[in-house]
């Protein structure tokens, strides 16, 4: 009988001991019913990702160099005539230093008879063509483009803006280290 009364206590104990822990939020319980397990946090990593080069030449689809006439001695071509310069501003940024060059590619199109430009020669102004790569801030560059011994006569039409070449804007980063 003194078994029986002590087996009796020890299940009566265990089972408040799992009334308890029943009233107590477990993890897979959410509400009364039914029951859903809930997500527990198990494992926190870092993410990484390779970058590379990144750079920018604001608005370029606005940008455009018109040639117009100029005193062939401006652009140091004396005797040369005629002569046309201009130079356009463009804001570039880039996440590295980044060194600019430019090439022009003469084109004729369906007012010319052939390439009216001739002699051309295409630089940076006060020749600053590198960026220092500041990725926060825009940064300035104005690049020219100067034409002699341009052949007019091609034209088929006067007063008339005609499409005779495409500036190409290229972008590197410094060589070495």
């Amino acid at each position: 009988m003194v078994k029986k009364c002590i087996i009796a206590l020890a299940v009566v104990a265990l089972m408040v001991t799992v009334v308890q822990a029943a009233d107590e939020n477990p993890i897979k319980r959410d509400g009364d019913w039914p029951w859903t397990y809930k997500a527990i946090d198990l494992c926190t990593m870092p993410v990484y990702m390779e970058v590379g080069h990144f750079v920018q030449l604001k608005e370029c689809n606005k940008r455009k160099i018109e040639l117009v006439q100029v005193d062939c001695d401006s652009i140091g071509k004396g005797g040369k005539f005629p002569c046309y310069s201009d130079c356009e501003k463009i804001e570039v940024r880039a996440n590295f230093p980044a060194i600019f060059g430019a090439s022009l590619k003469k084109t004729s199109d369906a007012d010319s008879n052939g390439n009216i430009l001739k002699d051309t020669s295409v630089y940076w102004k006060d020749d600053k063509y590198q960026i220092d790569g500041s990725i926060a801030d825009w940064e300035t560059l104005e690049v020219c483009v100067d034409a002699w011994n341009a052949e007019v006569w091609r034209a088929m039409t006067a007063d008339k803006k005609i499409k005779v070449g495409e500036l190409t804007i290229n972008v590197k980063p410094p060589d070495g280290p």
